[in-house]
């Protein structure tokens, strides 16, 4: 006898539909599969994958931080023994996985049964043998069950891609994977209704598509309170959110934080200026610690659209909303916000005006990151293009502020070099001098045709659209009916 784990549906999920449907199908085939699923923590992985199986018979094995692979195989064993209500199968001492592996497979029955391994780096604590056991296991017990999903699910991408995907070990084995991304602006409006699409894009550049994040913007009457209560009183949400980020990814390399924190005190970073602050050579080392960065989300490496990823002139910024916001806001006055200086009015530890000029940076990284989503509003996302920032040596030296955050070359002979302006009012005359400037350092070396457009939050005033100086103007009613089609 076996009893799976109980899951009760939740009758109020939101988003997901197309991860939704695609990890329904899988779990409807008859042939057994391996899924991979992996995203940074807080990113709903656990509540997807627990909604999506609940009708399936799921045997949950989660992995303990910091245990040794001895310990980690025995609880393991203590959960099958909680599953078989067998308490001799939890007094086992067991020196490899497959005896694991093959425990499991001896005691479950036919039937649609889902082996859902959670945090499975640490289950692995970081090492090969977990997944080359498995191997041997898949080819000689899992793969002959019908009905058998097996999950391997976890927080720390890095390790997932290069030691799991990337693994010769499971390499066509009917292995599915899935990388789950924070949500987008509809899922966010969805989670967040009935906000205004402008409190929905504010709370969304703030913490970022996260489903666990957006939870705590509506907890009071606006979205701008309830950030601030969730982050300026002490022992809150997002005061405390830093050291647990984290905790499943990156955590033993004593450069991580220290490049963090350097990329939160400046725009952005070419890799030489990395080097030059962590007063370490530019060596391989560096480079997958950067990729490892990237790869979790916390960071964006851009280079100019025009030019190789490899090149000198790539930048490097934080990407994620939540350490932007943090590394802004909280971490400078982070004594104070423990010692309850905010208790009484959170809001007063943040000013407004700082607060809508940093929104302004975050929107841009918006846009840029987002750009299939404008080039839809434009009507040209069938056209192959190329997108991204503009900067050159050039520019660096004479202009060190400028950039196009936002520029398409298409192969339609057509340039669209975009301008966005998160602001509170509908925009004025003004952008065009600014429009210029960065217009005339911009090289159109093949002559295109150029495109210029505002990307803004209520679209133009009376003065600018009578001008007609941009070909189009992008509000964010426009971004997101855009995104829900």
């Amino acid at each position: 006898m076996i009893f799976p784990k109980k899951i009760g549906k939740m009758e109020a999920f939101v988003g997901r539909r197309s991860e939704w449907e695609r990890l329904t199908m899988l779990g409807k085939a008859k042939e057994p599969a391996i899924l991979v699923v992996y995203g940074r923590r807080r990113i709903g992985k656990t509540e997807l994958l627990e909604q999506v199986y609940a009708n399936r018979n799921i045997l949950k094995f989660e992995g303990i931080r910091g245990k040794s692979q001895n310990e980690q195989r025995a609880h393991v064993l203590w959960q099958l023994s909680e599953y078989t209500q067998n308490p001799l199968i939890g007094k086992l001492q067991i020196d490899t996985w497959v005896e694991v592996f093959k425990l499991i497979n001896d005691n479950i029955p036919e039937g649609d049964f889902t082996l859902y391994f959670e945090e499975v780096q640490w289950l692995a604590d970081y090492n090969d043998g977990f997944v080359s056991e498995l191997k041997f296991a898949w080819d000689n017990y899992f793969r002959y069950r019908q009905g058998l999903l097996v999950i391997l699910c976890g927080s720390a991408p890095s390790f997932i891609v290069n030691q799991i995907i990337f693994s010769k070990s499971l390499y066509n084995r009917s292995q599915h994977e899935l990388h789950l991304k924070e949500f987008g602006l509809t899922e966010t409006a969805q989670f967040l209704s009935p906000r205004s699409r402008r409190e929905v894009m504010d709370a969304y550049l703030t913490v970022g598509g996260i489903p666990e994040y957006l939870k705590w913007c509506k907890t009071s009457s606006s979205v701008f309170t309830s950030i601030c209560k969730n982050a300026f009183d002490s022992d809150s949400f997002f005061s405390r959110e830093y050291e647990r980020i984290f905790v499943s990814s990156l955590s033993e390399n004593k450069h991580y934080k220290a490049i963090m924190q350097f990329l939160s005190g400046v725009r952005f970073a070419t890799r030489d200026e990395i080097c030059k602050h962590l007063k370490i050579s530019s060596s391989g080392a560096l480079s997958d610690l950067l990729k490892d960065i990237e790869l979790c989300g916390f960071i964006e490496k851009y280079t100019p659209y025009n030019l190789n990823e490899e090149s000198h002139l790539s930048r490097y910024c934080i990407a994620d909303h939540y350490l932007q916001f943090y590394y802004k806001f909280i971490r400078p006055i982070e004594n104070e916000i423990q010692k309850g200086l905010y208790r009484d009015n959170p809001c007063s530890a943040i000013k407004m005006d700082t607060y809508q000029k940093w929104l302004g940076y975050a929107f841009e990284r918006f846009c840029r990151h987002h750009h299939r989503l404008i080039a839809k509003i434009l009507g040209f996302h069938g056209i192959h293009y190329l997108a991204g920032a503009f900067f050159n040596r050039k520019t660096q030296q004479s202009e060190p502020g400028f950039q196009f955050d936002l520029v398409f070359d298409r192969d339609d002979r057509v340039i669209t070099l975009c301008e966005m302006k998160y602001v509170q009012a509908k925009i004025g005359v003004g952008v065009i001098e600014e429009f210029e400037r960065k217009l005339e350092l911009f090289p159109n070396h093949k002559r295109k045709s150029i495109q210029k457009v505002l990307v803004t939050t209520e679209g133009a005033n009376d003065s600018l659209r009578t001008r007609h100086y941009f070909d189009h103007i992008i509000t964010l009613d426009d971004l997101f009916e855009a995104d829900a089609r």
